[in-house]
């Protein structure tokens, strides 16, 4: 019996070593890269949403400070078949082809307003959704001043866009297809419609991120379910009217307290510089508990914490984060993260909940 063992067990060793000596060979690795790439290619577009279901997707929830675990601000709003984003942070399209979005069918892009942070990646988006098949200008609705926004980009990569049109074709990539087109919504109020088609209606929303003049927030009805995103806002009393009956608020957060405590860390690191942004943003963004409160007031269902300031590279710097909310909000409440999925069916109560992470 013993003999046998060893037998079976310098028969384990020796295929060890050959599948070792094997792994060893540029056409193993390339075997498996293979493999890897067909089971990569093969995998299908998911679906974000099913016939007459509204559904958001956080595609970057990230402020401004680096984060390694989160793109920079971003949502896409699934209404039906009909996709759309709101927000275009640094690394929210890389996030979007990962999760094998497809980008083909984004119809509009909604601009909260034109800090950095928000539309970062815009020309990204513009290249891979004509790169996916898009065979129509892409409309970028926002506050006034996205026609300047929209100029931009368009100029920006125009040289990139007749490379690759004389590099692939016409056919493949028409160069007349890749612009984007802006579409300014006034705002004389505390609200105004920004779009109604297809059984989606969407209401842009004044908010209050001074000295940013104006800034929106988005609101989107569909089939009975509605979302509202508020965009970046301080406390605001008519966000919580306007977003009243929610199923979803998506609603940014800022912890001042840990802001605060980064001030005085960078202050003593002799870095007055950055000590002094995290003393100014402060007075124009929301924190947790406040956020909460708007959510109560709104009678929303469910509160998703986004733009998420500053960055929290553990569990306890989350808990930190999230403090007194349960004293104000005791249920009904997620700390998005990239990936955050949620699904509202038509016509229904039901909330699901889950992550491409």
């Amino acid at each position: 019996m013993k003999h046998a063992i060893t037998i079976v067990a310098a028969a384990v060793v020796v295929l060890i070593a050959a599948a070792w000596i094997a792994m060893q060979f540029v056409p193993v690795d390339l075997w498996l890269y293979r493999r890897a790439a067909m089971d990569r290619a093969g995998a299908p577009d998911i679906q974000l949403s099913k016939p007459g279901e509204l559904s958001v997707l956080l595609c970057g929830t990230n402020a401004p400070l680096p984060d390694p675990n989160r793109a920079g601000g971003c949502a896409l709003i699934a209404a039906g078949n009909d996709l759309y984003v709101v927000d275009t942070g640094m690394g929210s399209v890389r996030n979007l082809m990962v999760w094998h979005v497809p980008l083909e069918k984004i119809k509009g892009v909604f601009f909260t307003h034109y800090h950095s942070d928000h539309i970062g990646d815009l020309g990204e988006l513009r290249l891979q959704t004509w790169v996916a098949g898009r065979r129509t200008l892409l409309k970028v609705y926002g506050p006034p001043g996205v026609e300047d926004v929209v100029k931009g980009f368009n100029e920006a990569y125009s040289h990139d866009a007749d490379y690759r049109t004389a590099h692939h074709g016409e056919k493949m990539l028409p160069r007349e297809d890749v612009d984007l087109v802006p579409a300014v919504i006034p705002m004389n109020g505390a609200a105004a419609p920004a779009l109604n088609a297809d059984g989606l209606k969407v209401t842009a929303i004044r908010v209050d991120h001074g000295p940013v003049k104006p800034a929106y927030g988005y609101r989107f009805d569909y089939n009975g379910r509605s979302v509202t995103i508020s965009g970046d806002t301080a406390p605001y009393h008519p966000l919580a009217v306007a977003a009243r009956g929610s199923d979803v608020l998506v609603h940014e957060a800022q912890s001042n307290v840990m802001v605060s405590i980064l001030g005085e860390v960078l202050a003593k690191a002799d870095r007055p510089r950055p000590a002094k942004i995290m003393h100014d943003i402060q007075t124009y963004h929301t924190t947790p508990v406040q956020a909460a409160e708007i959510a109560n007031e709104a009678q929303a269902k469910l509160l998703v914490f986004t733009h998420i300031n500053p960055p929290l590279p553990t569990r306890f710097a989350e808990r930190a984060f999230i403090d007194g909310v349960s004293k104000v909000r005791p249920d009904g409440v997620l700390l998005g993260r990239d990936g955050t999925l949620i699904h509202l069916p038509g016509h229904s109560t039901v909330i699901e909940q889950t992550s491409l992470r």
